[in-house]
């Protein structure tokens, strides 16, 4: 099938639409916690578990990278970012009718969670986080909703090889 016709499928349109208000969510959260949460102002939202804290993630997962000099840093996660997303985006519109529900359904996730975090590092230089979870005083990680988006769509492309790996033992048994 073409690539006009995966467009103009129902379920293509509607996975967009998905991606779209996903970004737009994303995106949201994070100009409201810019201009509402002080930086570094912490507001327990889970007793022990979840609180609200305004960051400013310079690095990539876990702050790696963030002290490399922003000449360098910010192109270099700024132009990973773009080429991760023009081939999501164009491997999702290439190979959308091939694709099984789960493939799909991490790509809806992940797509928008990369791209709110490419539109950020590109106009700030840094990504805005504000979920910092912990477990009493131990803190694990601060993230945004494009994390979660992102941290989901994994969580979908491993459901399938989870199955294909019994599946695989299942047909070397008999």
């Amino acid at each position: 099938m073409s690539i006009a016709k995966t467009i103009s499928t129902p379920s293509f349109r509607l996975n967009w639409l998905i991606m779209i208000l996903l970004l737009g969510l994303d995106l949201g959260s994070k100009i409201w916690v810019r201009t509402n949460v002080p930086l570094y102002e912490i507001t327990e939202l889970l007793t022990n578990i979840l609180d609200l804290t305004h960051v400013q993630n310079r690095g990539v997962s876990f702050s790696f990278f963030a002290d490399i000099e922003d000449s360098f840093r910010i192109p270099l996660l700024v132009g990973v970012s773009l080429i991760a997303v023009v081939a999501m985006i164009f491997y999702q519109t290439r190979y959308w009718n091939e694709l099984d529900f789960f493939t799909r359904s991490g790509l809806v996730c992940v797509l928008p969670g990369a791209a709110g975090n490419l539109i950020d590092r590109a106009v700030y230089g840094y990504v805005t986080d504000f979920f910092h979870f912990r477990w009493y005083e131990t803190s694990f990680f601060v993230n945004n909703l494009a994390d979660c988006f992102i941290s989901l769509g994994v969580v979908f492309f491993i459901i399938p090889l989870l199955f294909s790996k019994n599946d695989s033992h299942t047909s070397k048994a008999t």
